[in-house]
């Protein structure tokens, strides 16, 4: 009798195994979806709509470019707006209806002579409301050199705040030369600054333009490092507060503002990182054997985080910066956290890059270079939690951090994405995370499963 009950209870195991093998249990946490490749590339990526859409910057084709993600696994290009020169940023609404691209119209050629630095920039706004059929409105003249741009709202009005980085144009015997670098005695550029366009989109005829200058006071008093010379690389809204945030990232700081009034109401300088293991050798081994910036005290700057994107936590408390780099042995190699008044919260201290490493995703011929070079960073909930979303630009792939408490954000998991990663779109309605990857000129997209518990 125990022999059958026994024969029983193993057939009895033997097809609830089968059932658990067989049917669909989708997976909890962040998965990856797959690529989907573009004609050109891929940079500056917003939800738009409801966020069954995405609009990108196309450098290639000097485009602003609709997909249709509404099939997550089958994403469509619906539409490419032409530009007038290079689109360098797109910002999108608040409510998903409207967009502002901002052009890089005359850009100075190595080898050329160069041109009027004071010949504006355009910005165009996009009708998104009759999705897929987006179209142009309206261009604006704006500053010369526009790097980014976000979007709020003030009553009937739009809001977009640029950067208008006015990156160095150095000049020899008459011609530009293949060098950015600030604090140089041959640059013939103007100091950037940021720009406020406040327009009704219904009256997109009527518009007002804020010059906002950076004071070389105001950033002496922040220590930043070239007061002289701002150069505003990347445009941040606070979720549910008048204030936005712009880097600084070769002075390695970062400034905020009322979009409002155009006043600036704060501004400090990012500082340095603390040792964390570091690979600093281009020998194609990854050893995480070295100490930074300790072991590259001979750099000038060492260890400096010159922050590029930035992003505000989503109750708008704190501000994540992407800690990228500017010179060789700069940068954070990670992101870190600050409060709205400047106070260093926290950083990944060399986490990212030691993950990476054990992925065999660190990008050894960068070692003695930037490392990792987080580039991008953005943050939204997902579930009844809290992420920030931070990338890799050299090592091609997103670092997920739980930042719930973002005095100690907590590693979720890395996941690989396309070649050269620049930006992403959050989309929380949809469990969505879509990144847009330069050099492949690809998107990927992410999809969060909730666990069961949320």
């Amino acid at each position: 009798m125990l022999r059958y009950l026994l024969v029983i209870i193993a057939l009895a195991g033997i097809a609830v195994f089968g059932w658990f093998q067989y049917r669909e249990v989708p997976e909890s946490g962040f998965i990856s979806l797959g690529e989907f490749a573009v004609d050109g590339n891929a940079e500056i990526i917003q939800a738009a709509g409801d966020g069954d859409f995405v609009v990108h910057t196309n450098s290639d084709n000097n485009s602003i470019d609709v997909i249709d993600i509404s099939d997550s696994l089958n994403p469509r290009t619906v539409s490419s707006l032409p530009m007038p020169g290079e689109p360098t940023s797109v910002g999108v609404s608040p409510d998903g209806n409207w967009a502002f691209a901002v052009v890089y119209a005359h850009k100075n050629k190595e080898g050329r002579k160069p041109i009027d630095s004071r010949l504006p920039g355009v910005l165009a706004l996009i009708d998104l409301r009759e999705l897929p059929t987006a179209k142009v409105i309206s261009t604006m003249g704006i500053g010369h050199h526009p790097d980014s741009v976000a979007v709020t709202k003030s009553g009937d009005e739009l809001l977009a705040v640029i950067a208008i980085e006015n990156e160095p144009v150095i000049v020899v015997d008459g011609k530009v030369v293949d060098d950015d670098a600030p604090d140089n005695e041959a640059d013939i550029s103007q100091p950037g600054f940021i720009q406020i366009v406040a327009v009704n989109p219904e009256q997109a005829n009527r518009y007002t333009v804020t010059n906002v200058p950076l004071a070389q006071d105001t950033l002496r008093n922040a220590l930043m490092l070239y007061a002289e010379d701002p150069q505003p690389e990347y445009v941040a809204i606070s979720p549910g507060k008048h204030l936005a945030a712009v880097s600084l990232q070769e002075n390695n700081g970062i400034v905020l503002i009322d979009p409002k009034t155009g006043e600036i109401v704060g501004a400090f300088n990012l500082g340095t990182v603390t040792d964390r293991p570091a690979d600093l050798l281009a020998n194609d081994i990854v050893e995480l054997k070295q100490r930074y910036p300790s072991d590259a005290v001979s750099q000038p700057l060492a260890g400096t985080r010159f922050p590029d994107a930035i992003a505000f936590s989503p109750d708008g408390q704190y501000l994540l910066s992407a800690d990228e780099g500017e010179l060789p042995l700069t940068g954070g190699r990670g992101f870190s956290v600050w409060s709205l008044d400047g106070e260093f919260v926290w950083d990944d201290g060399g986490e990212i890059e030691r993950v990476a490493a054990e992925m065999k995703l660190y990008p050894d011929s960068r070692s003695a270079a930037r490392g990792i070079e987080v580039e991008g960073i953005a943050a939204a909930r997902f579930g009844d939690r809290d992420y920030a979303f931070a990338l890799s630009e050299r090592g091609s792939f997103v670092a997920i951090y739980d930042i719930s408490n973002p005095r100690a954000p907590v590693f979720v998991k890395i996941i690989p994405v396309g070649t050269a990663p620049e930006s992403l779109a959050l989309i929380p309605q949809r469990n969505l995370i879509v990144v847009a990857a330069e050099a492949s000129g690809s998107i990927s997209m992410i999809r969060y499963a909730p666990s069961p518990a949320d």
